[in-house]
Parts: structure tokens; C-alpha cells; sequence
């Protein structure tokens, strides 16, 4: 499709007679965002049992696994840079359905605004879920043994302020400031960018932007949860970002990496067993209170960050390629989890920490108290979406008036 721009720099199409954007539709994205961020409540029910959080997680088990560990941090290297790169692509949908005044109003009112009021909604329900674990709990972990010696001890240094699992709203929306400034330069239309969209540039070349970002950070990446700017989230999650904005103008790059889907999926799975070797058995609450280590250069941190770059971008790729032959196409029960899927992401955390924090105390295998904690918050999630979002205000503000009336 040729495009002409208008004032703002915002493509359109060139031909009225074209199929208008409004009623395009694609139905993998949209479903494979809603599955990145309901993979989300599995990845963090499942840290109660790694032995790697045994220490740092508020609702720790006693009894850990390594299988269930394994599989956690392989999900961790590609569900959000997945999650950024879907929403790089609507990102430009956007922009050029509503111009860049239009996608800002859009992103602050579904994006700012959600944060803004619900982020201090969720510390507040977590801090009131830790008070009532502290002193209701037989078997505290030993994060919630340390919090309630730091409650008794009024010299005790403050932790930092945490974006908490919120930390995606604030870091998406300075991603679409970015991405506003770029779409005036036109940059996602030049031929440079259609080349860097050449399959084998994604699966080989392109990770080797991100590795400067990732070097100095630690395994598994941290999350960028802190209240301002942090620049390597800027050169990974970004970058991610952008890539999936220039996949909304090459679309053709996606059927591209088709040919090489049977690769990506043991590739990463390979360099995976290798970069899980690197993932610490476990970390000390003293290590915490160090804080993470000075970053010193060595053939340990660059192997590190090249597995990281190349799983991330080889994992997310697979999932575009398989999600459109599996995804594409619109179903009820899809178009439901579509529509909760950004209301249950946002109350999983305190609804999964009062869960886990009641199985401490209860004597079953580790297996079945996953399964309760992450099918449990989510079945909770699902009801209260049902009962107090669908025809609320509440509703309207995470996904629209039509979201609303459909």
C-alpha cells in the first residue's frame, strides 16, 4: 500500500477507495498481547517456588523446584519484549488512524491514566496484604520474617518506590512519545528501515543491537521498575518497540521469517540450556540490600548478554510467526480474554500474594498450590472483570466506550 502524509508526518492511504484502517483487523496480535500479559500471573505465581527467589519473594515456599524455576525464566525472556513489540505495531496503527495528536490523546487516557490511578490502588492493596500476612501467618517466608524485623526497628532504611508489575504502563508510555517523534521524521517508511526488516537481518543482526543494553544488568533481567527513566529498558523493551512499529510498515518481514520457524523454536531452547547456567541458584537478602554488583566487563557478561538478545528476539519472532497461522481469526471466548485480559494484569499481584500468602500455612504438594494461586487470581480476575469493569466507568477508561458497548 503507497501512502501520502499529512501535516503531522502521519501516513496515509493514498487511494479512498482502499480498505479504510478502521476495519483492518488483526486478531493474532490482538490475541497474543492478551496471552503475553495473562502469561504474566503464571510467570509470578510460579517465583514462589524458585530457588532463586526462595529469598525474595514475598510468598516464598519452602519447597522450590528447578523445573518449575527452568520454565519460569524461559518465559521471562521473551514475554514482554513479545508484549512491546505488538504494542510498537498498534502504536502506528494508531498514528495513522488518529494522527500523532489523536495517538497521544489515545495512549495518555488508555495508558497515562490507568497508571496514574491504579498503581497507588495496587501498593496500597499490597502493603495491606503484607500487614496482614506479617502477623497472620504460621510459616512467613523470609522476606516477610525480614519486613516485619525492619517494621519493629524504626532506623531501618526504606525500600525504594516500586512501579511493582505496573512498571509496563510507564515505560510503554514514554515509548510512544518516542515513537510520536519518529513518525515525524518518516524514518519507519525509508528504505533503511524496510532492509533492517529482511529476515535474516531480524534473526542475526538486529539482537546485536540490544546487547550494550543488557551487559551491564543481571541474569535474569531485573524489572525497570523505578520511577523515572532507566536507559537500558530504553535500549531493550525500546528497542523491541520500535521493531514492532517497523513491522506495521514491512508487514511482508513477518511471512519472511516463516521459513525459519522451525529453527527459532529448538535454537532458543538451546542457547537457553546454556544462559539458564548463568541464572543464580539463589540470592541473599544481604546480596539484596547490596544492591546489584558494578558492572565490570568479562566473557561471562557479553556471552550473557548475546543469549539474552538472542532468545528474546528468536522467541518473539516464533511467536508472531506461529500466532498468525494459529491466532488469526476472532472468537468469543478470545475476544473475552482480549478484553480482560489489561484489567486482570493490573489487580493479579496483590490477589496473588493474599493466595500464595494463605498456602504458606497449608501442608499440599507445591504443584497444587501453583495451580491454585495462578488459576485461582485468575478466575478472580475474570469474575471481578465481569462484575464491576465490563459496564463501569471503569471499563471504559482500560479499553473504550466501544470496547464497552460491544
Amino acid at each position: 500500500m503507497s501512502h501520502v502524509y499529512n501535516g503531522e508526518g502521519v501516513a496515509r492511504p493514498e487511494k479512498m477507495s482502499q480498505v479504510p484502517l478502521e476495519a483492518i483487523r488483526y486478531h493474532y496480535m490482538d490475541n497474543l498481547r492478551a496471552l503475553a500479559m495473562l502469561l504474566g500471573i503464571f510467570f509470578h505465581a510460579a517465583l514462589a517456588y524458585s530457588p532463586m527467589m526462595q529469598n525474595l519473594w514475598l510468598a516464598a515456599d519452602p519447597v522450590n523446584s528447578i523445573v518449575m524455576d527452568s520454565l519460569a525464566w524461559f518465559s521471562h525472556t521473551f514475554r514482554m519484549p513479545l508484549f512491546f513489540i505488538i504494542a510498537g505495531f498498534f502504536a502506528v496503527m494508531l498514528i495513522e488512524k488518529r494522527g500523532i495528536v489523536g495517538f497521544m490523546k489515545h495512549r495518555l487516557l488508555r495508558i497515562g491514566l490507568p497508571f496514574i490511578v491504579f498503581l497507588p490502588l495496587c501498593l496500597t492493596a499490597v502493603i495491606m496484604t503484607i500487614g496482614w500476612a506479617s502477623n497472620g501467618v504460621e510459616n512467613p517466608s523470609p522476606m516477610l520474617q525480614m519486613i516485619k524485623m525492619m517494621q519493629n526497628n524504626p532506623d531501618a532504611p526504606q525500600p525504594p518506590f516500586s512501579t511493582m508489575h505496573l512498571w509496563f504502563l510507564f515505560n510503554l508510555m514514554l515509548f510512544c512519545v518516542v515513537i510520536a517523534g519518529v513518525a515525524k521524521t518518516r524514518l519507519l517508511e525509508s528504505s533503511l528501515v524496510k532492509s533492517l526488516c529482511n529476515a535474516k537481518v531480524l534473526l542475526f543482526v538486529f539482537p546485536l543491537i540490544l546487547v550494550p543494553a543488557v551487559m551491564p544488568q543481571p541474569t535474569p533481567l531485573p524489572a525497570p521498575e523505578r520511577i523515572y527513566p532507566e536507559a537500558w529498558s530504553f535500549g531493550f523493551f525500546g528497542v523491541f518497540f520500535l521493531l514492532g512499529a517497523a513491522l506495521f510498515t514491512n508487514k511482508d518481514a513477518i511471512e519472511g521469517i516463516q521459513k525459519y520457524v522451525l529453527f527459532l523454536l529448538p535454537a532458543s531452547i538451546a542457547v537457553y540450556a546454556g544462559y539458564y547456567q548463568l541464572v543464580p541458584q539463589s540470592v541473599s537478602l544481604e546480596q539484596l540490600m547490596a544492591g546489584p554488583p558494578v558492572f565490570e566487563f568479562s566473557t561471562q557478561q557479553l556471552g550473557k548478554a548475546l543469549m539474552t538478545a538472542y532468545m528474546a528476539t528468536w522467541m518473539s519472532l516464533f511467536c508472531l510467526v506461529a500466532g498468525k497461522a494459529l491466532l488469526d481469526k476472532q472468537n468469543s471466548i478470545m475476544r473475552y480474554i482480549s478484553r480482560s485480559s489489561y484489567w486482570v494484569y493490573i489487580i493479579h499481584l496483590p490477589l496473588l500474594f493474599l493466595i500464595q500468602f494463605m498456602l504458606l500455612d497449608v501442608d499440599t504438594h507445591f504443584f497444587v498450590k501453583y495451580l491454585i494461586g495462578s488459576f485461582g487470581t485468575l478466575l478472580i480476575g475474570l469474575v471481578s472483570y465481569q462484575l464491576f469493569v465490563v459496564w463501569t466507568p471503569i471499563g471504559t477508561l482500560l479499553n473504550g466506550k466501544k470496547a464497552k458497548k460491544s
